[in-house]
């Protein structure tokens, strides 16, 4: 009888020990994710909360957005701004992690937390950027009856307009860039605001956070009724750190293109000539808001090829939403859109190679063909390669493809326009794609901090100029679309992950 207790006892286990454990550690990692995005949020909001600072712009008082005026140091506040947006990227990539272990967490708890961030976020100055202020200008610039896309924020710097002394300085001189639906909501909050810049910036930035919510509420409708699919877009949406820094701390107008986006792919599962005019007139507005944005519209069009009625539906809407928005703008609209070509930013992945060779303004022509030719062959590579959405959503797979190959190429990119990624990716299946997107936030997230202007330098902001944003971050977001290309021709973008 021993002999055989212990010939069962040296049998393996197949029941709870083998298979409790991994769930055990599956939720350990996904619940310290969670506190550690929950962390990266609340150091985002003491950010802000501090006040005027190198992260916070000056917007005047007089209003809400609320803050203390404690007038932190450059060094503190530079800190805190990497470390929260380290520890969110993190934070997501361990909660997918475990995720893909068999982790469930309560949707509500989801929910809540993401209502919670959105408020307190919303409720105080932006941070990590000023883009929001230019907004404000362009609106104060509309709402006093000229035009934006003409007049410049130096005209209203130059009367001593309330809202135009607060102008920020790197874009004093340039006219509007954005979509006629995105000078309307900026003329909206201008008027709405009055001669306050801080009460034009609460208002901007209440649209931008309503938006953000309701992006949240179709994608989770997008995800179905399965579990793993709603978490994940909650992870990689509702409560990703980097996407509420970006769109709903920083207000950019990127998370008003994206409603009018995933409501497009909700509308586009109905089927039929009034779900495409619908879906079409839907993805209009997000290009009407940010042009860049009509490249998901080869997604739509992927997914309604082989409707009769739909496909050329879908076409005329996005046709009638455009055309009617361009048409109530001067050409200068048009203009200046189009004067953004061979232009570059501090995200340039080309970077390396300009500062390398000494390239200057005569590279500008070339390096865009270069990167136009990149985008198409990536993007052809990705349509090839990227696992197969699920049904429902089969458009978020070329719509993602396309969107990715231009965001990885182009010489003009900003963590902001990630909004766009994340987005769709919340609508694929897990892969290993998850990581190098948000290794990709990160790296570019951190190029543009701390953000605001008029600060006293210091030892790490010196090293942000000189070391990382020149050669660092080029250097990580070139080896990230290696990454991509290398994974996709192996075929191991889409190799599931075993529980």
């Amino acid at each position: 009888m021993a002999t055989s207790v212990r010939a069962v006892s040296s049998l393996p286990m197949t029941g709870g020990p083998r298979v409790g454990a991994p769930l055990r550690r599956a939720n350990v990692a996904g619940y310290l994710g969670l506190a550690t995005m929950g962390l990266a949020i609340a150091v985002m909001l003491a950010i802000a909360l501090l006040g005027p600072s190198a992260a916070v712009p000056d917007l005047g008082g007089g209003a809400p957005p609320w803050s203390f005026r404690v007038a932190p140091s450059g060094l503190l506040v530079t800190q805190l701004a990497w470390a929260a947006v380290i520890a969110g990227g993190l934070g997501v990539g361990a909660g997918l992690y475990a995720l893909r272990r068999g982790w469930l967490p309560a949707r509500g708890i989801l929910l809540a937390g993401t209502l919670v961030a959105v408020v307190a976020l919303t409720l105080v100055p932006p941070a990590g950027s000023t883009d929001v202020l230019n907004y404000a200008v362009y609106g104060r610039i509309a709402a006093l009856g000229h035009d934006p896309y003409v007049m410049t924020p130096a005209w209203l710097h130059g009367i001593a307009d309330p809202v135009g002394e607060l102008a920020p300085l790197a874009w004093r001189h340039a006219p509007s860039v954005y979509g006629p639906l995105a000078t309307w909501a900026q003329m909206a909050a201008s008027r709405l605001g009055g001669d306050s810049m801080a009460g034009t910036v609460f208002v901007l930035k209440l649209i931008t956070g309503l938006a953000f919510l309701l992006s949240a509420l179709i994608l989770d409708r997008l995800a179905g009724p399965d579990r793993e699919r709603r978490v994940r877009v909650h992870l990689l949406w509702s409560l990703n750190p980097l996407m509420l820094w970006q769109v709903v701390l920083g207000g950019h107008v990127d998370g008003l293109g994206v409603v009018f986006l995933v409501a497009a792919l909700l509308a586009l599962r109905r089927g039929g000539v009034a779900a495409g005019l619908a879906a079409g007139a839907l993805l209009g507005a997000a290009a009407a808001v940010k042009a860049p944005f009509i490249l998901a519209g080869a997604g739509l069009a992927w997914a309604a090829r082989r409707s009769a009625a739909t496909l050329p539906a879908m076409l005329m809407g996005v046709f009638a939403a455009l055309v009617g928005a361009y048409a109530t703008q001067g050409p200068e609209a048009f203009d200046n859109l189009a004067g953004k070509i061979g232009s570059h930013s501090l995200a340039d992945p080309w970077r390396v190679i300009t500062d390398a060779f000494g390239l200057g303004v005569e590279w500008s022509t070339l390096e865009g063909q270069l990167a136009l030719g990149a985008a198409f062959l990536i993007g052809l590579l990705l349509c090839w390669r990227l696992p197969p959405a699920p049904p429902g959503v089969l458009a978020a797979r070329p719509a993602l493809a396309w969107c990715l190959c231009w965001l990885l190429t182009s010489p003009v990119q900003h963590p902001w326009y990630d909004a766009l990624l994340f987005s769709l990716l919340a609508l694929m299946p897990a892969g290993r794609l998850d990581g190098l997107l948000i290794a990709r936030g990160i790296v570019t997230s951190l190029i543009y901090l701390p953000g605001a202007s008029g600060f006293q330098p210091t030892a790490m902001t010196q090293w942000i100029s000189e070391i990382y944003r020149p050669w660092v971050a080029p250097l990580a977001a070139d080896l990230i679309i290696v990454c991509v290309i290398v994974l996709s021709f192996a075929g191991a973008l889409a190799r599931p992950v075993r529980r």
